[in-house]
């Protein structure tokens, strides 16, 4: 599949939400000469694969049929998908990448057989160089997916096989290359990728130390205090959990003492994926994270069962409540550093809900497998349960010199604070991303009763008494979002909504707020553009009012019926 084969405006679509990121690699001729050595014989050690395949999308890849998002490309007789033309440049990112390579083997002795192919045919066209497809963050992954694949894909090659050399020539690209890479969850891949190869090819105590130096050194940078990640994914979260597990593991098969930072990190970054895990065995939806994938959550906790849970996490900016089978997850945080950012959202103040694990209110979210333009599109304020002042998102995007895409900054002033009262549990909170441009403040508070039956809010803009007057007396609009999960039925039941939940359990939505109504909305966090609904209640808020105004507050309840 070749990088050209795609049309101009997917071009400039791919240019537009990669940046320099998506950019092709150019190397000098020198640079090249570098990447030559000796290949290996074979491979002394694999790293296990802990991330379970999905079968059923396996089967489908035996059918030729590869769907990556919403592109689907059927390719006759088991050839290689990049035989042909794609439909876009991310699905040719994607399928580089050989994240398919676990659901591939998933389906037994076939798939193995048909992967082992696959990775004899990609060698052949693009082993020795290609800029698009060797690309850092790409390259990474792939050497990784490779070694996880293990013997059955790797070893007894032809003696005029090109696998192993084209697998060490990559080695050396990202052991020369990364530092020139401006994606910091590439980089780590890549350090990952670099340590496992070692092990395989045996690379000696000096050259591991010297990655394992790197690795405690880049993952200050990433885990914040309370576990989480800097950038606010949960997804990235579980995944350098499973890479840290997956080397920890080299390190034990091997004899060898496992660095002090696994046992450092490992238990930290679980006791947050406990926090942030949703009813359903899944993720919360946030900062272009998606569901994950339930069954390596659960694999990946599994040895810190007994870890203590918490229900606040200060330094990533979560709150949640938790009562009967309700449970809330806000998102109080600001956006992280601008070099962690590009794939940030603006959902300040954001929330979900569930019950019983069946999810009712979501966030639009995002997939790595859904096209670029519509993982952008979701990262606006307006793709969360939250409200958007005048279409305004509630954080600034901003332009960013190292990756050539956008991050968000803000919104300043965020707080939350939690308290229980009686019957119910409040969450108050609030941010200044509009102070500057409307002089309002957006103030959020949440009671959750005791038992779990009722979700009460009350969303409210006020001027703070320090900034004075204003002169403008233009009403400002805003749009208040309830995103709602695919799986969500929808049906008035009077004056007020019913909502029922896959799991059988019915809602009720109420508010006497007089502009409601029902709009389209899309949620892409299980791998494609699936189609849903979200409410939207409207209004124009004074530019001089408080919380007292009636045309500054808006209350609404979510009330458990059965």
């Amino acid at each position: 599949m070749e990088s050209g084969s795609v049309s101009e405006k997917d071009l400039m679509n791919w240019r537009r939400y990669r940046g320099r990121i998506g950019e092709d690699v150019r190397v000098t001729p020198v640079y090249k000469l570098k990447l030559n050595g000796t290949a290996p014989v074979s491979l002394n050690l694999y790293p296990r694969n802990l991330r379970t395949g999905d079968a059923e999308r396996g089967a489908a890849l035996l059918k030729g049929k590869w769907s990556i998002g919403r592109d689907v490309l059927d390719i006759p007789d088991q050839k290689a998908p990049w035989s042909r033309s794609g439909p876009s440049r991310h699905f040719a990112d994607r399928l580089h990448r050989f994240d398919w390579l676990t659901d591939l083997c998933a389906t037994g002795a076939a798939g193995q057989r048909l992967g082992r192919e696959f990775i004899s045919s990609w060698v052949e066209d693009f082993g020795r160089w290609n800029g698009f497809v060797w690309r850092v963050p790409v390259t990474a992954d792939r050497v990784w997916n490779w070694l996880q694949g293990g013997p059955i894909l790797l070893d007894n090659h032809a003696p005029d096989s090109d696998v192993l050399e084209s697998l060490a020539r990559q080695g050396r690209h990202l052991q020369h290359g990364t530092t020139e890479c401006g994606d910091p969850r590439a980089v780590l891949r890549s350090v990952f990728a670099q340590l496992a190869l070692a092990f395989a090819i045996d690379e000696g105590d000096r050259r591991i130390s010297s990655l394992e130096a790197q690795l405690d050194f880049m993952l200050a940078d990433h885990i914040l205090a309370d576990g989480g990640h800097v950038s606010r994914n949960p997804e990235i979260l579980l995944d350098i959990l499973l890479d840290l597990q997956t080397i920890d593991d080299l390190y034990l098969r091997t004899g060898r003492t496992p660095p002090d930072v696994c046992a450092r990190m490992m238990p930290k970054i679980a006791g947050m994926l406990k926090f942030l895990r949703c009813g359903d065995g899944g993720l919360p939806v946030m900062n272009g994270g998606c569901e994950g994938r339930k069954t390596d959550l659960k694999n990946a906790l599994f040895p810190f069962a007994g870890s203590r849970a918490f229900a606040f996490a200060t330094k990533s900016g979560v709150q949640k409540l938790e009562a009967g089978d309700a449970r809330l997850i806000l998102d109080a945080g600001a956006a992280p550093p601008v070099e962690f950012g590009h794939e940030a959202h603006a959902g300040a103040l954001a929330f979900e809900l569930e019950d019983k694990g069946a999810r009712m209110v979501v966030n639009c979210g995002s997939h790595r497998d859904v096209d670029p333009v519509w993982q952008g599109a979701t990262r606006h304020t307006s793709g969360h349960s939250t409200l958007a002042l005048s279409g305004c998102d509630a954080a600034f995007f901003m332009p960013v010199r190292s990756t050539g895409l956008d991050a968000p900054t803000g919104p300043p002033g965020i707080a939350a604070k939690r308290m229980e009262e009686q019957e119910r549990i409040l969450i108050d909170c609030q941010h200044g991303g509009w102070k500057d441009e409307f002089g309002l403040i957006f103030r959020r508070r949440l009671f959750m009763a005791s038992d779990g039956s009722r979700l009460t809010g009350e969303d409210s803009l006020f001027r703070p008494i320090s900034a004075g007057v204003s002169e403008s007396t233009e009403t400002v609009p805003f749009d208040l979002r309830f995103h709602l999960h695919p799986d969500v039925r929808l049906a008035p039941e009077g004056e007020h909504l019913k909502i029922s939940l896959s799991n059988g359990a019915v809602w009720l939505f109420k508010t006497n707020h007089p502009r409601k109504q029902f709009e389209r909305s899309v949620y892409l966090a299980r791998g494609t553009v699936e189609k849903c609904w979200q409410l939207v209640l409207s209004g124009d808020a004074d530019p001089n009012g408080d919380a007292s105004a009636d045309s500054n507050i808006v209350r609404w309840a979510f009330v458990k019926v059965s």
